[in-house]
């Protein structure tokens, strides 16, 4: 329709384009995630990869996307009010959506503020925010920009104008909502009406109220959809960053594990495949430097193996007559022996986040209280390497039956299903407590 071009002029502001910009960072991240997905060992969950994978405070992030979430929520309600609206002409609609953006000024910096920051912590970070696991693949091809995955040749500013149609609804699918509704409409009445009527040469006239409504309708639905999704999406990483803190606390508790271990010292079983027992590291006894170094790797592969299996713990400090020996005789030997534990873990396993916890309980025994110590071993989503310090490297798993080791490729095949590194073992060994 004439002058709909110069009407849609209207839409731009500061504000408008703010969130523009806000959509353009997520569509590259996503665009740069996709080039990194198999480097960076993303997987197929994009929240839980930064939550559980990359960031190094959780606090701050929290604290940050509890702001952004916030703000999701004000542009979610407002741009619900719109569906209530009946404008009388295309122009009062680009006003309405304009209206929006700007009486809404601080929530969308807020937002603006929001996905900068993860991109200055990472480039991949805003990503986080427009996931298949929220949006689904409709809803994000909907609003994707072909452009944008190479290098673009549109303009930064023709694309950050697409970018704000896109969020406030006018564009969806590459193409214009209104011409789209216009198409749609002029199409079921050419099919209402005799072929016969059309072959004279008739026109058919498209009521614009007609189209005006039903693209009004679309627009303010499309709106509301983007904050909605990007609420929810905020909401997801909140949740992942609880889920991580969860974990983290259930590893931390002393009195759990004090009970933990009189129960496993108390039960006739053997060990199971979530715990061992042993009396002493033998890498603390050998005095010659081959078998020293040999007892460095067999104790990195003994955590190695958890963590390659379904994580868990290794009791030290208790005989195999299940009796509690202790660490060492002097706070000194004992705090030699963990700082040698601590050093093979770095040298010999190998993997790029921390899954090990050194926790010492002090356990009481009939004579006298004696310090042990839980090597905690989370579950990882991908393969945990054992260096021997030559060059060689193995991929121990635990089974019951002891440790084996696999090929790193059928090792990635068997955690195709594990999405994080997690201490869902826990649970188990909370049953184990609570039943014996």
């Amino acid at each position: 329709m004439p002058g709909r071009d110069a009407i849609r002029e209207l839409l731009f502001s500061p504000a408008t384009l703010n969130l523009g910009g806000v959509h353009l960072i997520l569509l590259r991240a996503v665009n740069l995630i996709e080039k990194s997905r198999d480097s960076e060992d993303i997987g197929l969950d994009e929240i839980a990869w930064w939550v559980f994978h990359k960031e190094i405070n959780h606090d701050e992030l929290r604290t940050h996307t509890d702001k952004a979430l916030k703000s999701a929520q004000v542009l979610k309600e407002a741009s619900e009010k719109l569906a209530r609206t009946r404008p009388t002409s295309y122009k009062e609609l680009i006003l309405t959506l304009r209206g929006l953006a700007e009486d809404r000024r601080m929530e969308v910096e807020e937002l603006l503020h929001y996905v900068r920051w993860l991109a200055a912590r990472d480039p991949l970070a805003p990503g986080i925010l427009f996931t298949y696991r929220v949006w689904g693949s409709t809803r994000m091809a909907d609003r994707w920009i072909a452009n944008s995955r190479e290098v673009p040749s549109w303009s930064e500013n023709k694309l950050i104008r697409s970018s704000t149609e896109i969020v406030l609804g006018i564009r969806s699918s590459g193409h214009s909502v209104y011409e789209q509704v216009y198409g749609e409409i002029e199409y079921e009445l050419m099919d209402s009406v005799d072929p016969e009527f059309l072959s004279n040469g008739v026109q058919i006239a498209v009521p614009e109220t007609t189209v005006l409504a039903r693209a009004a309708q679309e627009v303010y639905l499309n709106c509301t959809t983007y904050f909605v999704e990007i609420r929810d999406s905020l909401r997801q990483v909140l949740l992942d960053v609880e889920k991580f803190e969860r974990q983290k606390r259930s590893v931390l508790g002393d009195a759990f594990w004090r009970k933990f271990i009189s129960k496993a010292v108390e039960c006739k079983k053997a060990e199971t495949q979530l715990w061992d027992f042993k009396e002493t590291l033998t890498m603390w006894m050998v005095k010659g430097s081959t078998e020293k170094e040999r007892a460095k790797v067999i104790f990195a592969e003994d955590v190695a193996a958890l963590a390659n299996a379904r994580g868990g713990v290794l009791i030290v400090g208790v005989s195999d007559q299940r009796e509690i020996v202790g660490l060492g005789d002097s706070p000194r030997e004992i705090e030699n022996r963990l700082k040698i534990v601590e050093t093979v873990i770095a040298r010999h396993v190998e993997f790029p986040r921390q899954i090990v916890s050194l926790q010492q309980i002090t356990v009481p025994t009939k004579n006298e209280s004696r310090l042990c110590l839980i090597v905690i071993v989370a579950q990882t989503c991908e393969p945990v390497a054992v260096n021997d310090g030559n060059g060689r490297y193995s991929y121990p798993v635990r089974q019951e039956t002891g440790i084996d080791r696999v090929s790193r490729t059928i090792l990635r095949e068997q955690k195709n299903c594990i999405r994080e590194d997690n201490h869902d073992f826990i649970n188990d060994l909370r049953r184990f407590v609570a039943e014996n």
